[in-house]
């Protein structure tokens, strides 16, 4: 892995598109007192450099009428977990997998449409080869989803 360093401009215009990656590079040169090329440029610098990995759309759970767990998976002895992560990362409704110490080695964030897709969903991660164990909790309000308060 490379290491990008980044100057205080750089991390105010990461912070700027974080809280609202629609804003324009003229409202972010305007608001840091700079030019809009500079920012136009560093952006693109920054996308190249995959600091800035895309842009998405938070939608609220509760809009979408969304099935959301999160997913609790320990490995067996051994196991590679970096491959474990990336194959349910591969899986439809796999929206957050984050490699973790403490009593489990993998969170996964799911969002399905209903019960049946989540039992589906987790009977398909519990064959991946290397999982020992799978627990999932069914997440009952989202407060703050991807940076965004949503309550």
């Amino acid at each position: 892995m490379r290491v990008v360093c980044l100057d205080e401009l750089d991390v105010k215009i990461l912070q700027m598109l974080s809280s609202d990656s629609r804003l324009s590079y003229r409202d972010i040169a305007k608001e840091l007192g700079v030019s809009h090329a500079n920012v136009s440029s560093r952006i693109k610098k920054l996308e190249e450099d995959k600091v800035i990995r895309g842009y998405i759309t938070i939608l609220d759970p509760e809009y979408m009428d969304t099935y959301s767990l999160c997913i609790r998976i320990s490995a067996k002895t051994g196991a590679d977990l970096t491959t474990i992560g990336r194959e349910i990362a591969g899986f439809d409704r796999v929206y957050v997998v984050l490699r973790v110490s403490g009593d489990c080695d993998l969170l996964v964030l799911g969002m399905c449409k209903n019960r049946q897709e989540a039992i589906d969903l987790i009977s398909k991660i519990s064959g991946v080869q290397g999982i020992e164990k799978v627990e999932s909790h069914v997440v009952l309000e989202t407060i703050k989803l991807a940076g965004i308060k949503l309550k």
